[in-house]
């Protein structure tokens, strides 16, 4: 059974969910803050889904309680 279809987001969609800029979005891959996500083979262009949002939310969450304490 084939796996259903899953839409992959622009890095710029992931920004505007997020509430950031594209440029901090790219900053944070280059500083290894966040996990870089699977690459298309063919152009080599980010592939991000629904859980890699959810995850930076989380990372973001973690690293917004560890500055409160």
């Amino acid at each position: 059974m084939k796996a259903p279809f899953e839409p992959y987001l622009k890095s710029q969609e992931v920004a505007d969910v997020l509430g950031i800029t594209k440029r901090t979005l790219m900053n944070w891959l280059r500083a290894e803050k966040i996990p870089e996500p699977e690459r298309n083979q063919a152009n080599r262009y980010r592939r991000w889904t629904a859980q890699d949002v959810q995850r930076i939310r989380q990372i973001i969450a973690e690293r917004n309680r560890s500055e409160e304490h």
